[in-house]
């Protein structure tokens, strides 16, 4: 006997020994945000757009789109969707046709049938329902409507109806996306202000908050609370815009911007991805120029995600240049000597080689985008 387990002969353990286990990678549905094989969390107010997202990245994932802002396109893969707050006929469908989603890979669970009729799925009696289907994500709006009797107030409760979701995203290797409200508390920490119990938190491996930009009333921000498997990621911005179908039905999409945006308060557990970023450039780039592609291998080894790099590259200053036509791009803090070169946009022209001294608003860099 294992000297571990010597002792433990009346009580059956499942346990493993860490030498045994392969290592594996995390398997991500969103590079860096929403895993495969996990929960994830979205909460927010009601009319701020939390289930208009879901339905965009519904839409990503159907049609093998492309990611908002980290511009990587997204494996196709089928959605299936449980709500019970929003009609399939006159709202699920019209948005996911405006969002660009491939419909005939997209499955809405109404119900379960039953000799009375059809009633609710419950997460916590139906879920061996779902055992045969092969889809890439699930999403659950909102989660607490499907819990059946569970107080979503006491952490037990709901850690006990989580955790055969959380063994079912792991065994069928399925994203699942749960939605959630937000309570009244203003005045708590924004992870304090999900609503029920701090288990629906503990349980997502990453949470992220929807909320309208405070400057900007038509604007939303959707960012990061918690990220416990990924890198500190940035903010993203959106707008919702209506759209008519050609059957003159009206709807709503969410229309990303292109680029990131600061995360309040710092980020995800406190973290700012975009400082933190400033620091590895300031501290990589000290002893010279480096070509982009070592920069950004090096960067996303530790943690810094490309968009990050980009706006820590802007803020910086860092100036964006080419030695020659068949050389790649290469990155170089500004001059201590104020009447040296300015920004990556005022470079003096001596600095740029022989192209021109706009090169860097035509020329492509390594991931096929005009750099600078």
């Amino acid at each position: 006997m294992n000297k571990a387990t010597k002792g433990c002969s009346k009580t059956s353990l499942d346990m493993v020994c860490v030498s045994d286990v392969e290592v594996k990678p995390i398997n991500w549905l969103w590079p860096g945000r929403i895993a495969k094989g996990k929960i994830s969390l979205i909460a927010g107010h009601p009319g701020q757009g939390k289930s208009t997202v879901t339905v965009s990245i519904a839409a990503i994932v159907s049609s093998g789109g492309v990611w908002p802002v980290d511009d990587v396109p997204a494996e196709p893969a089928n959605v299936v969707i449980l709500s019970s707050e929003d009609d399939v006929a006159d709202t699920i469908k019209p948005r996911l046709i405006a969002a660009g989603a491939d419909v005939e890979r997209v499955y809405v669970i109404r119900g379960v049938k039953s000799e009375g009729g059809s009633r609710l799925f419950s997460l916590r009696h139906d879920l061996e329902a779902l055992e045969s289907i092969e889809a890439g994500l699930l999403i659950i709006d909102p989660v607490t409507a499907y819990l059946d009797g569970v107080d979503s107030h006491k952490n037990a409760e709901v850690r006990s109806a989580l955790q055969p979701i959380v063994e079912y995203a792991a065994r069928k290797g399925i994203a699942v996306l749960c939605v959630s409200h937000l309570n009244k508390a203003e005045k708590l920490e924004a992870i304090s202000r999900v609503s029920g119990s701090m288990a629906f938190v503990a349980t997502a491996r990453g949470t992220y908050l929807v909320e309208p930009d405070r400057d900007d009333a038509s604007r939303r921000l959707f960012y990061p609370l918690k990220n416990n498997i990924g890198r500190d990621s940035d903010g993203l911005a959106f707008r919702l815009e209506s759209r008519y179908l050609k059957d003159g039905v009206e709807t709503s999409v969410v229309v990303w911007e292109s680029m990131p945006v600061p995360v309040p308060g710092g980020g995800a557990e406190g973290n700012n991805a975009v400082a933190r970023a400033c620091k590895f450039l300031s501290s990589f780039l000290g002893n010279g120029s480096i070509e982009v592609t070592r920069i950004r291998e090096k960067g996303e080894k530790q943690g810094h995600s490309w968009s990050s790099l980009r706006r820590a590259k802007d803020e910086l200053g860092i100036r964006s240049r080419k030695e020659g036509m068949s050389d790649g791009w290469i990155w170089d803090l500004p001059s201590p000597d104020p009447e040296d070169a300015q920004d990556a946009q005022d470079a003096q022209p001596g600095e740029v080689s022989t192209f021109g001294k706009d090169e860097h608003l035509r020329a492509q860099d390594e991931l096929g985008r005009a750099d600078g």
